[in-house]
């Protein structure tokens, strides 16, 4: 499980719990075999349904099987499934109904082009009322994050990427949307804490050590999986001492993860913040490695901000 691509372990998860919930139902727009929820289809075809490329059909169908009782997972790609739909979204939204929404290829997408990376979603997403809002950042927290969501009723949104995340978790972590995720505590004041959602938690955690002996800082690796509702006391409490913030997202810097945090911090606890993303920019086409570099998810980057913040009078 932990090697797998995370629609592996999505389409895995929904398979191995189908009997456990016998009111799950589970629906696509024509890509199960890229979501992997074909996985589920071969086993319970009668509780899966293909809707073709109707995002919108799609979601007004999940929202009559929530009013029948029935727990329906939307799966599909995070650009298509947020934004061709997301009125009728929104309107599951508005009647707090019990559709899971869990997407694949969010952020950039490498190889499938600029047109099937997710870089607005989260903003799309964010901003809806009663909708909980969840990047895991490995396979292990995946499925924590999927148990957790299947036993709580309410829309959530849980977003996946296209392949492999990295492992920052052991194997006993337990997923609590109130607790605040230390990938490295640092000190009680450090220099630098890094936020990160999805990759750029393990992006953090790969770089923090060699940044420490260059630099002679203290960091602190905070994986924020829980974009909403974010449990503002806790995380306050936690990094009010840090001197500086450095957020890592996985999508467009304006309006994203990094505006909820930097509205939060301003209010509750002033400090220089730095936001490593998509600068108001549509994805493009290469591989992953290469779009990662090009859009500055790399040491160099990291180093740069942090060097920016510590020289900022």
């Amino acid at each position: 499980m932990i090697n797998l691509p995370a629609r592996d372990v999505l389409g895995n998860f929904l398979t191995y719990n189908g009997d456990k919930y016998q009111n799950m139902v589970v629906l696509n727009a024509d890509l199960s075999l890229s979501t992997k929820s074909d996985i589920f289809a071969q086993k319970y075809p009668h509780r899966f349904f293909n809707f073709g490329i109707a995002e919108q059909n799609m979601i007004g169908a999940s929202m009559g099987f929530a009013i029948s009782n029935k727990m329906p997972i939307v799966c599909g790609f995070s650009l298509f499934t947020t934004g061709r739909a997301w009125e009728f979204i929104r309107l599951a939204c508005h009647d707090n109904l019990n559709i899971k929404f869990i997407t694949t290829h969010g952020g950039l997408v490498g190889g499938d082009g600029s047109t099937h990376s997710a870089l607005e979603d989260l903003s799309l997403m964010a901003c809806l009322p009663n909708l909980n809002v969840i990047v895991p950042g490995d396979n292990i927290e995946i499925v924590k994050v999927l148990e957790y969501a299947f036993r709580i009723p309410g829309p959530f949104y849980i977003r996946l990427p296209r392949g492999n995340l990295n492992v920052i978790h052991k194997k006993d972590f337990e997923f609590d949307p109130n607790a605040i995720d230390v990938i490295k505590n640092g000190n009680e004041s450090n220099d630098i804490c890094i936020i990160g959602i999805g990759s750029g938690s393990y992006i953090a955690s790969q770089f923090a050590l060699k940044l420490e002996q260059e630099l002679h800082i203290s960091i602190r690796i905070l994986n924020q999986s829980t974009i909403k509702p974010i449990n503002t006391k806790n995380l306050i409490s936690l990094i009010k001492n840090d001197k500086n913030v450095i957020v890592i997202e996985e999508h467009n810097t304006y309006c994203g993860f990094g505006s909820i945090i930097s509205r939060i911090i301003s209010e509750y606890c002033p400090k220089k913040i730095k936001i490593i993303g998509i600068e108001n920019s549509f994805g493009q086409s290469g591989s992953r490695n290469e779009l990662l570099e090009y859009y500055g998810f790399s040491y160099k980057n990291l180093k740069k901000k942090i060097l920016e913040l510590l020289n900022e009078k």
